[in-house]
């Protein structure tokens, strides 16, 4: 018999957890300010000591990348990247400062990674102190296959890469053989870019280290025929190593996640195993989101496949990074990703919440926006100021990091702009609401339920469509009584249109800008 996961059970369950803003901001700060002093130290590159390209610098670039995603994503892997690159760091870099800044990183990154290990353990102590040892004999779900095929594609992508590094590779060194030294005359210095006169003609060079070339100065480069390169700075072609190494690590990660996903199915539903009952429902993105049989959300993960918001039984590992499968009376829900934790409650569409019959006396201009709440305004600020500030920074970078620095941009400019918007607009005859990538018109003649879920706004069309409004500022009760007013007001007939919106128009304009900085870097 199970036994169900109640509030006290969670609040135990739940002590030795680890806070987001350890890793998701502590680390990924601390990450921001080694990388960014890193990137700020200036190069000298002079003949007698060149600036040479280094393949195994370019491998370990992948794990300095990836370290602020993972630690997002998957904090525990996150950590062990930054704690690898760290080691790395102090073993081959030769600055002291950077040294310094990535060991102290890396430290921080390990003693995390101890603390989410054991917390994760402390969990699963006393999830089997809760829990009941059952029998769960069911046909075993579908396989999961669409994490394995991107695990595939990104493989050939990485065989390519490291084909690509090869053929330039052996180029360049055809053309270094056979190259000669003369001294060619410095024409013009600008940012990361010198211009020289040789023979052959005139020729620019990216460089790292503008400030050790002067105009009029003589500079040696190698050069055979139209080819050629300075000697302080030959030709770097490790980037595909990066890519390589990016794409392999990616390959390897999803095509384990898959494989887990597939052990933890057979561990749990072939013989006895450790089970409590919990309430899932689904959220807007269909993943399913476990509560407490009282129904206080605590984990969420991605499954195999729709289900029906019910009672289940999670057995497993059911701790914050542990493979959980839900069990129903007719068969299981195999999940596609480890539990993570879920603290936001999910409007309850089973619950016909709090129906709004009040009606405003007066009805305040139109249209009037459905202003968001004072906390997602502040959200919204901060979120665009670290969007410009990642984008200007993008400007100064060079390499692969531009791409991180970009996307975290673009990813605060669209997060901000959603947060600090008005959810909707109300109209005489219709309310205009905006989603991620769309905003609908929907005539208030097509309204057949106005309610309060919580701090939600909930509209109901006769097709079962549901609209559920973001909180805002207003109470959620006046803001009903506006929209039912405004409801026996307007006039009949419409229909519900949608149109591209949303945050659309500022991803497309982030696109731009990120274009023109790659471009004009």
């Amino acid at each position: 018999m199970s036994r169900p996961f109640t509030a006290e059970h969670l609040r135990r369950w739940e002590a030795p957890v680890v806070p987001a803003w350890v890793y998701r901001g502590v680390l990924v700060v601390g990450w921001c300010v080694a990388f960014g002093y890193a990137v700020s130290i200036p190069v000298t590159c002079t003949p007698a000591s060149p600036c040479l390209p280094d393949p195994g610098f370019s491998v370990a670039m992948a794990l300095v990348l990836a370290t602020p995603v993972l630690l997002w994503r998957e904090p525990v892997l996150g950590c062990c990247a930054g704690a690898l690159f760290g080691l790395l760091e102090v073993v081959f870099e030769e600055h002291d400062g950077i040294r310094l800044a990535f060991l102290v990183h890396g430290l921080a990154c390990a003693v995390v990674a101890l603390w989410l290990v054991e917390a994760r353990r402390a969990q699963h102590r006393v999830f089997g102190e809760v829990s009941a040892v059952v029998t769960v004999p069911r046909p075993l779900p579908p396989r999961f296959t669409g994490r394995s095929l991107v695990a595939g594609v990104m493989l050939v992508v990485g065989v390519l890469a490291f084909v690509r590094y090869g053929v330039v590779a052996s180029s360049l060194a055809d053309h270094e053989a056979e190259a000669v030294e003369v001294h060619a005359r410095v024409l013009s210095v600008d940012e990361y870019a010198v211009k020289v006169a040789l023979p052959t003609g005139e020729r620019t060079f990216s460089v790292l280290s503008p400030d050790a070339y002067g105009v009029g100065k003589s500079v040696p480069v190698r050069t055979d025929g139209e080819w050629a390169e300075l000697v302080s700075e030959p030709e770097d072609v490790t980037f595909p190593l990066t890519v390589m190494a990016v794409s392999l690590g990616m390959a390897v990660f999803l095509r384990m996640r898959d494989v887990a996903a597939r052990r933890a199915a057979q561990r749990v539903l072939f013989g006895p195993t450790q089970a409590v009952e919990v309430l899932v429902r689904a959220d807007l993105r269909g993943r399913a989101v476990l509560h407490t049989v009282d129904g206080k959300p605590f984990g969420s993960m991605p499954v195999s496949a729709r289900f029906e918001d019910d009672r289940m039984l999670a057995v497993g590992d059911l701790s914050y990074g542990g493979w959980v499968v839900l069990v129903t009376p007719d068969g299981a829900l195999l999940p596609t990703r480890p539990l993570r934790p879920h603290r936001r409650v999910l409007p309850n569409f089973d619950d016909p919440g709090e129906e709004l019959l009040g009606v405003a006396l007066e009805v305040p201009p139109l249209p009037m926006p459905v202003e968001p709440a004072e906390r997602d305004v502040r959200a919204g600020r901060w979120l665009f100021l670290a969007a410009v500030v990642f984008t200007v920074g993008a400007a100064f970078l060079d390499g692969p990091a531009v791409l991180t620095v970009l996307w975290t941009g673009g990813t605060c400019a669209v997060v901000g702009w959603l947060r600090g918007r008005p959810a909707a607009h109300f109209h005489h005859d219709h309310v205009s609401i905006r989603s991620w990538l769309r905003t609908y018109h929907v005539p208030w003649s097509e309204i057949t339920s106005i309610r309060r879920t919580g701090d939600r706004l909930v509209l109901e069309l006769e097709s079962g469509t549901r609209f559920t409004l973001a909180p805002s500022r207003r109470d959620v009760t006046e803001l009903g009584a506006i929209a039912r007013r405004l409801h026996d007001l307007s006039p009949h007939g419409g229909e519900v249109t949608s149109r591209p919106g949303g945050a659309l128009p500022v991803g497309l304009w982030f696109l731009l800008v990120a274009g023109a900085i790659l471009w004009l870097t």
